[in-house]
């Protein structure tokens, strides 16, 4: 089977300020942001109210990964980031560093940025937007 993963985030209608903040914090390329408004044919030419500038769908590439947001769909329950947690693995501790700074920004931090038995530099945080991320850096190879 060949199966590639991808991290879809569904928020609660702050989808364009999240796609800004991990556009910035992985200097990722913003591929796609499609509206509510663009896809009118999915509601039967009748988007509910409210709903006109909301994202319905956005892709970012973050080097070779890729990263989907959206809006929940009108109606949806929402629970923030209480089933994902989504996980960095970085070469340089500094790079971790940078990471765990960004996106404890106005978060959470769960288990703050330190050394391990598996990694010179981890970190649990939640972000502002209730997105829960783990950080792990690589031990360089001993030659």
């Amino acid at each position: 089977m060949d199966v590639n993963l991808t991290s879809y985030l569904m928020l609660d209608g702050n989808a364009k300020e999240a796609i800004s903040f991990y556009s910035d914090v992985f200097e990722a390329k913003v591929e796609s942001m499609e509206l509510y408004k663009d896809w009118p044919q999915e509601f039967e030419e009748n988007i509910p109210e409210g709903y006109e500038d909301k994202v319905i769908h956005a892709h970012l590439t973050l080097g070779s990964s890729e990263l989907l947001l959206a809006d929940i769909f009108p109606g949806q329950p929402y629970t923030p980031g209480s089933v994902i947690t989504l996980m960095l693995d970085v070469k340089k501790v500094s790079d971790a560093e940078i990471l765990f700074e960004k996106l404890s920004s106005n978060g959470d931090i769960i288990i703050p940025l330190s050394e391990t038995s598996f990694s010179p530099a981890y970190a649990q945080v939640k972000d502002k937007f209730g997105i829960e991320w783990q950080i792990v850096t690589d031990f360089p190879e001993m030659n």
